[in-house]
């Protein structure tokens, strides 16, 4: 939705007085950097972004950013908006993910977000690791190598944000695993050849992000060949 498909507000709108708050210089920077997440993780297109940055760019009160925000994660509003207004807006609450059958997280394992990040220069993450519920990779002149073949999974479904510029993330997958990619290439690729279903109750991984002269490749790692004697049986993690 553009910013003119918007319906006005009260004339207050919806922060009431707080929305009268002159914002400053730094409060437009902040609110550039969520919007700019927001576009990253997909949740704009490319024309979305670049309006409501302007917008950003011209606000002069609080309630002038509200459209901007439109559409994002409440408790990202709530979060954006708080500094400015002095207040916790409230946020309804989201209502807990589904467990998926035959597949629980297994004790004690942390399932907080983290974050994986390589300028001019390289990461890795592999063998026996923990995918936490959200990850955030982020590669920038240098590249990111996440084999998730042997790891395990801290909730039923798992997201990698995926952010390459100028740089490389390869991100394998085992085969059985439930994989839905959701990437934008601008001036470089987001391979999604790996997307698929996995076994039944099996973790889901959401893979999102954008690649910008760079790319982002998801991929299954093949199954041994039975002929050498290996088994061709769907390796899952192991909870």
């Amino acid at each position: 939705m553009s910013l003119s498909e918007i319906p006005p507000g009260p004339a207050e709108g919806p922060l009431g007085a707080a929305g009268r708050v002159l914002v400053s210089d730094a409060d437009r920077a902040r609110m550039a950097d969520v919007i700019g997440d927001a576009y990253a993780e997909g949740r704009l297109d490319r024309d979305e972004y670049e309006e409501r940055l302007t917008a950003t760019l011209a606000a002069r009160t609080a309630a002038d950013l509200v459209p901007v925000l439109d559409g994002l994660p409440p408790a990202t509003v709530a979060a954006a908006l708080a500094p400015l207004t002095g207040m916790a807006l409230a946020v309804p609450p989201m209502p807990a993910p589904a467990p998926v059958s035959g597949w629980h997280p297994p004790d004690g394992v942390d399932s907080s977000s983290s974050s994986v990040v390589a300028i001019f220069g390289g990461a890795t993450r592999k063998g026996e690791w923990v995918v936490p519920a959200q990850l955030t990779a982020f590669a920038m002149f240098g590249g990111i190598e996440l084999d998730l073949t042997r790891s395990t999974f801290a909730q039923a479904e798992s997201e990698i944000i995926a952010v390459a510029v100028m740089g490389g993330i390869e991100i394998t997958v085992p085969e059985g695993l439930a994989v839905h990619v959701d990437g934008m290439g601008i001036f470089g690729g987001f391979d999604q050849q790996a997307e698929g279903p996995g076994q039944p109750g099996a973790p889901v991984l959401r893979v999102k992000g954008a690649a910008l002269f760079g790319g982002v490749e998801v991929k299954r790692k093949p199954r041994r060949n039975k002929s050498l004697g290996g088994d061709d049986r769907p390796q899952l993690p192991q909870a």
